[in-house]
């Protein structure tokens, strides 16, 4: 593949999401071996099987919960980190991927005949830094893709740290002289530092890179390099920071990639130095996800519920009590006729010794026609007690729902 800043951006992106669906009960799937019905390699990673044909995927999760009356869960994820919005096409090619996989099933039964017993549910969840065009999300919604906006501020420090590893990662093949990103090889360097290559799962493409990010964090699973200043997405920081400004710039024509024309004349190299691509990655593993959160609302969407207070979450909803947590649904809004002013939602607790509250931001589009000033007070109400009634989410093998209950008085 072209090496592509903002691809890789993307790429990386999309392993730390993963990370983030693991954390919230989700088994991850990167090899054939899991499934071998359903799920084929290649030599740019993983495919799942449709009806008409194989389709790749980049992070593909399977929600481990036994659903009582549903098939299996399975979740694709992709992220889109660069400077512009991401469009409809994204989103029509998630619609039909989606749509010619949920047809697809395995007949693998006992004996000479072929039942079709083996099927799965597949959903799809786009994340994208820059948001989404406004077509987009009308035919997301319409078609039930999951859209998850990173463009609030609250996200800046995960994309900041995906930004400077990418560019690390990209500069490093720029110097080895490759003309495409080996990308089996720097998705597996990232699993193993992010902890989400199975452990159940031989890695016989590269069997050295886990012993050499083992030595990278040391004995004690600490880095023994410096890991990269994150937060140096914003161009002026950078300069300040003595990183080129130009590799903020997505396309290939950039000065970022013309500045590196001489390498295409050098003998072609197939890997990236496995020594120097680990000390990069095992940086990842410093940056911290335990303030997200997935959320899922009787709705055609995920939320991603940021946490104020990790710890106290995590002791609060962990307790074997807390199954179904009561909270109230607040936004800032104007004193005289009760309009949001903020995109910004927050979830606390009835219980004030909680010890916590999240935030979340809704779909650009009902943030906007809520923030438009038509709708009227009880339409807020209503999106509360229907769209926002429950929101579930996900610890170990339980599942907690958060209730939405009215303010009284």
């Amino acid at each position: 593949m072209p090496i592509i800043l903002a691809t890789v951006r993307g790429y990386v992106l999309e392993e730390l999401l993963a990370r983030l669906l693991q954390d919230n009960g989700y088994r991850l799937l990167v090899a054939a071996d899991q499934d071998r019905e359903a799920l084929k390699d290649s030599g740019r990673g993983l495919l799942v099987r449709g009806r008409g044909t194989t389709h790749q995927v980049d992070v593909l999760g399977e929600l481990d919960l036994p659903l009582p009356f549903s098939l299996p869960l399975r979740l694709f994820v992709e992220a889109k980190h660069r400077n512009r919005r991401t469009g409809i096409q994204h989103v029509r090619n998630a619609y039909g991927t989606i749509r010619d996989v949920n047809e697809h099933y395995g007949t693998q039964t006992p004996g000479a005949y072929h039942i079709p017993m083996k099927r799965y549910q597949y959903q799809y969840a786009l994340f994208s830094a820059s948001g989404f065009t406004r077509p987009a999300q009308e035919y997301a919604l319409a078609q039930q893709i999951s859209l998850i906006d990173l463009s609030n501020p609250g996200f800046d420090a995960l994309l900041a740290a995906a930004d400077d590893i990418a560019t690390q990662i990209v500069d490093l093949a720029a110097k080895a002289g490759l003309a495409s990103l080996p990308l089996n090889q720097v998705r597996h360097a990232l699993r193993h530092t992010l902890g989400t290559w199975p452990t159940n799962v031989d890695d016989e493409d590269f069997p050295d890179l886990a012993a050499h990010i083992h030595q990278m964090r040391g004995p004690a699973g600490e880095s023994a390099f410096p890991a990269p200043a994150f937060g140096l997405a914003v161009a002026h920081d950078r300069e300040q920071a003595g990183l080129n400004v130009a590799q903020l710039r997505d396309e290939p024509g950039d000065e970022y990639y013309e500045s590196y024309e001489y390498y295409q004349d050098s003998p072609l190299a197939r890997e990236l130095p496995t020594g120097r691509l680990a000390a990069i990655v095992t940086g990842l593993g410093d940056v911290g996800l335990d303030n997200f959160v997935l959320g899922f609302p009787p709705a055609p969407f995920v939320l991603v519920l940021q946490v104020d207070n990790p710890e106290a979450f995590a002791e609060y909803v962990d307790n074997a009590h807390n199954t179904d947590v009561r909270v109230t649904l607040d936004y800032p809004r104007d004193r005289r006729d009760n309009r949001p002013l903020s995109k910004d939602w927050e979830i606390v607790p009835k219980d004030g010794e909680a010890g916590f509250r999240l935030s979340f931001t809704l779909p650009a589009i009902l943030a906007d026609w809520m923030l438009s000033g038509e709708v009227p007070i009880w339409s807020l109400r209503e999106a509360k007690s229907t769209l926002l009634s429950s929101i579930a989410i996900v610890r170990g093998n339980r599942v907690v729902r958060l209730l939405y209950q009215p303010h009284r008085g």
